[in-house]
């Protein structure tokens, strides 16, 4: 608490300092994150997507998990990598499901989150592991 106080006075000075256009130029970022949408054609690819992408990384952990994490497949900063991303795009996805259900345009803040996890999920082994092979992916 002691640490927030000086960030926030911080900050405040900072505004105050910089002037209305800055003040403007933030509020044009929160209005445009908070009120920019993506259709639900668009959200239903992508939540499917991710979906597939836990899917594999579930297999990736089991097979980590039942190896106590020797290969090299399972070096640590790999796991970090598919664990957060695995987390923030599940987060993500709960959120869409009411745009998926409903047919309603998504925020597209939320939409960029799961984009993000997808995106982590592929830059790893995680992505293409095949239970069996070893920990490789198919060539």
């Amino acid at each position: 608490m002691r640490r927030l106080f000086p960030i926030a006075a911080a900050l405040v000075a900072m505004l105050g300092l910089s002037g209305c256009a800055e003040l403007t130029k933030i509020e044009g970022v929160y209005h445009a994150a908070t009120t920019i949408t993506v259709p639900a054609e668009i959200v239903i690819p992508a939540t499917n997507a991710f979906d597939i992408l836990k899917g594999t990384a579930s297999l990736y952990a089991d097979y980590c998990i039942k190896l106590a994490m020797k290969p090299a497949i399972c070096a640590v900063p790999i796991r970090r990598v598919v664990v957060r991303a695995i987390r923030s795009g599940t987060a993500a996805r709960e959120q869409l499901e009411l745009s998926v259900q409903t047919g309603q345009p998504a925020v597209a803040s939320i939409y960029n989150v799961l984009i993000a996890a997808v995106n982590d999920i592929k830059s790893t082994p995680a992505a293409t592991f095949v239970p069996g092979s070893g920990g490789e992916a198919p060539q």
